[in-house]
């Protein structure tokens, strides 16, 4: 599978964690998996660290999947995506840009920390918008 899905210590986000290089099949199976998991969960944050793995797919297949496929694979444009990532890794630059122009929330962090604080941040923006 590539991945594995589970809901944080907290309680307050999704957690998938990428062991394998990251493809086009890859992140469809895990945005359909993580947006159904966070729909039972009652939550639409998500944490995906990638750590450790690559995205290896083109510049146009990650504008693909961000312009035409994410909307089609019911991730909610609602939910907030931090994606941890190592500190030398460029691969996924490219995507976050294509996924925010797509009108996605996403963010890419090295710290696992501050993705933790973007995500609860963003939960009590979303409580205060909803007033």
């Amino acid at each position: 599978m590539g991945f594995t899905i589970s809901l944080s210590e907290c309680g307050q986000f999704v957690l998938c964690r990428v062991n394998d290089a990251i493809t086009l099949a890859l992140m469809q199976q895990a945005a359909i998996e993580a947006s159904a998991f966070g729909d039972a969960c009652h939550t639409q944050r998500f944490l995906f660290d990638v750590r450790g793995t690559r995205n290896v797919e083109s510049v146009f297949r990650n504008y693909q999947f961000a312009h035409e496929e994410l909307r089609t694979l019911g991730v909610n444009r609602a939910a907030s995506f931090a994606v941890l990532i190592d500190a030398d890794d460029r691969s996924q630059d490219f995507l976050e840009t294509a996924v925010r122009n797509a009108g996605f929330d996403i963010r890419l962090f090295t710290d696992a920390d501050k993705a933790t604080h973007w995500l609860m941040l963003n939960q009590c923006t979303a409580i205060i918008s909803a007033r």
